[in-house]
């Protein structure tokens, strides 16, 4: 992530608490010092290691720039240590730790080096953690930034006149490897740089003070301050002892997610936002402004079809105001029985064939089970942030399973990748549903990066004994499939395919042929069904979760996408039952680049029992007397919902015709009767 990116990210983990608990119980340093012939004593707090993230089995020590340090100050409470006070922590410290310089580079600027020292002071730490627990006061694995004069004066270099200072990093010896030096931008932390945050309340002669007004008191900033003339000051006063922030306005990293949900349940929309406090939260349904909501947090209880639409939160401060990405909520698109489902959130390669082609013959694509997505990051218009859980998954689960084409080496092939369900043969009405991420490299259209359009399949009426993808050659190809890029790269982004059994399968061109609406992401069409407003890539899908279904009702076949139809047919094939098909394929011989961007995420895969499954799913009467229920019915159909007391008369409450969703029926006069039966009958429309 850039520098100022990346802090964002730091600065929300560390003020929402995401730190391990042996930093918070601090360690008390007292010193003694007499000033003009007065004796003195403080005591003052620190953590007892530098700052990190994570929990106390898993840990960051995380290096960061002094605006980003001070700003945490700022919010916790604390400052940063002067040179004076390093050396006291090193001299108090119960672990001495020996240091572990890194040679130096343009790459120790850089997150992987953060990591590789990361991981050398932990193996360092880990070994003496029988003797000294975590808690004890640890010195020698970093070098401190710190408060100083020569934050403003005494420049190193001319042309820095905002420096980082940084000292310390003390040998077992007591000698530092770092003096005190200014010669780097604010803006600037490398893998040695440690923050050791410093509870700024402190006692001074028994009485409470504060570290920062003892700094600029000449009587009393010699305990804590040793600069004098060669740091433009004297008696160790620092007369500005903080770095200079400028205001900081909100930034959204976490964004509510899209969810899809059964009526009656319980929603949760999060937002996750760093800036300077106080943060202030405005939700919004619809465009509209939720009254009374105005935490981070928006819950739903009992959520029902009024609830169903778009929801975003706008997050404001004294500095500016940001808002979030918008999150869909859709209730009840999953009512009919199931006949097959798998969430992958474990790995269930064993009840999956696969099977894979390439035009050079070698194989190129991966495939893994159970994939964590939830630490896997994207970037969306210029921002970064973590592939969030699919609309059909419970919060905090995040794992699907992940397939890739064409990027395993440096040869640039065309590749296809297929899973079928083992021993799985789907026959009359139904529906594949899933959800669907289209990971790209690049920004809007892909642009800077390479080779980054490649193709979601999917198909219904497989035989699942066989490689299906558009570029194949020379083999059998069976059932029906589609097919759609993430970011719009090509003039054929959405595609129809039926497979031939005496070889390669035909793209249906045209929409008579093929159904398709449309077949470019520049259409009318789909920049309605993918917005810009949500997609990075307006007309695409990619860098969002949507909903795929895949729908055989009788003799048509219908994909949608987001609850819309993208294409509709009637299907004359032989291919009219069989095995359901997920994929992956590039029909382009170029790499992507960065090639672990682009992938495809497959989950909360099912397939849906469309054959005249008329069932209750939920009802109750209301403190008004109404009854009011919901069934499950196939899209299309017309309905006649009939009342009686005595289940031998019969009479017409209701003439519904189903919608995607449940469909929902109120008899407000069922308080009038001691009892009420209710039942369901088809109707042709």
């Amino acid at each position: 992530m850039p520098v100022a990116e990346r802090e964002n990210w730091i600065f929300a983990q560390v003020t929402s608490g995401n730190v391990p608990i042996f930093l918070r119980l601090l360690v008390p340093i007292t010193v003694n010092g007499n000033i003009n012939g007065t004796n003195h004593t403080a005591t003052y707090y620190v953590t007892p290691d530098y700052l990190a993230i994570g929990s106390d089995t898993d840990y960051f020590l995380e290096p960061m720039t002094p605006l980003l340090a001070q700003r945490l100050c700022d919010a916790l409470g604390c400052t940063l240590p002067t040179r004076k006070m390093v050396n006291q922590i090193w001299t108090n410290a119960s672990m001495k730790l020996n240091p572990q310089p890194i040679p130096p580079s343009a790459e120790m600027i850089t997150a992987p080096i953060f990591a590789d020292h990361n991981t050398m002071v932990r193996t360092q730490r880990d070994n003496f953690t029988n003797s000294f627990p975590l808690g004890a006061l640890v010195s020698g694995d970093k070098k401190d930034v710190i408060i100083s004069s020569k934050i403003y004066t005494n420049f190193a270099n001319a042309n820095i006149t905002k420096p980082v200072v940084i000292y310390g990093w003390h040998y077992p010896t007591g000698s530092p490897i770092q003096p005190l030096y200014n010669g780097h931008e604010e803006t600037y932390a490398d893998y040695s740089h440690g923050i050791r945050l410093i509870q700024n309340a402190i006692t001074l002669d028994g009485k409470p003070n504060m570290i920062t007004n003892i700094l600029t008191d000449p009587n009393f900033a010699a305990l804590l301050s040793d600069e004098g003339a060669s740091e433009a000051t004297s008696a160790g006063v620092i007369r500005l002892p903080r770095y200079t922030v400028a205001a900081v306005a909100p930034a959204v990293l976490i964004h509510p997610r899209s969810q899809s949900i059964s009526p009656g349940a319980n929603v949760v929309f999060n937002a996750i936002a760093a800036g300077d406090s106080p943060l202030s939260y405005r939700w919004l349904f619809n465009g509209s402004t939720l009254v009374g909501q105005t935490n981070s947090t928006l819950l739903l209880s009992n959520a029902e079809p009024a609830n169903d639409g778009i929801y975003s939160v706008i997050v404001t401060n004294n500095s500016g105001s940001a808002a979030s990405r918008t999150a869909w909520l859709r209730i009840g698109t999953n009512t009919h029985p199931i006949l097959f489902a798998d969430a992958f959130d474990i790995d269930t390669s064993a009840d999956w064939k696969l099977f894979w082609g390439s035009a050079n013959g070698i194989p190129d694509y991966t495939v893994n089970w159970a994939f964590n997505h939830g630490y896997v990051p994207y970037t969306f218009n210029g921002a970064t942030t973590l592939i969030p859980p699919a609309p059909n998954s419970p919060d905090g689960s995040t794992r699907a399973v992940r397939l890739t084409v064409n990027n395993n080496d440096a040869n640039g092939t065309t590749a296809a990748v297929n899973l079928y369900p083992a021993t799985q043969t789907f026959t009359g009405n139904f529906a594949l549903k899933f959800d669907l991420w289209i990971n790209y490299p690049g920004g809007v259209g892909g642009i800077n990066s390479t080779g980054s359009t490649e193709h979601a399949i999917f198909g219904i009426n497989h035989l699942g004994t066989e490689v299906n993808w558009a570029t194949l050659s020379g083999l059998a190809s069976d059932g029906i499939w589609f097919a759609t890029d993430g970011e719009g790269g090509t003039s054929r982004d959405y595609r129809a395919y039926l497979g031939n059994p005496a070889g390669p399968p035909a793209e249906l061109i045209g929409q008579d042929a093929s159904g398709l609406s449309e077949s470019n992401n520049s259409t009318p069409f789909f920049q309605s069904v993918f917005p810009s407003f949500r997609f990075e890539t307006a007309g695409a899908p990619g860098k969002q979760w949507v909903e795929v279904e895949l729908r055989q009702t009788n003799n048509t076949v219908s994909w949608l996408m987001d609850g819309n139809v993208v294409a509709q047919r009637i299907n004359s094939s032989t291919f009219t039952s069989g095995n359901i098909m997920l994929g992956f394929m590039d029909t382009f011989a170029s790499v992507a680049n960065p090639a672990e961007d682009a992938f495809v995420l497959f989950d909360n895969v099912r397939v849906e029992d469309l054959d005249n499954k008329v069932q209750f799913l939920s009802s109750f009467l209301d403190v008004n007397g109404e009854a009011k229920f919901t069934f499950s019915a196939i899209p299309g159909q017309a309905y006649d919902v009939e009342t009686s007391t005595n289940l031998i008369d019969w009479q017409t409450l209701s003439a519904v015709t189903a919608s995607n969703a449940p469909v929902i029926v109120i008899d407000q006069s069922a308080s009038n009767y001691s009892r009420r039966f209710y039942r369901i009958k088809t109707r042709s429309l």
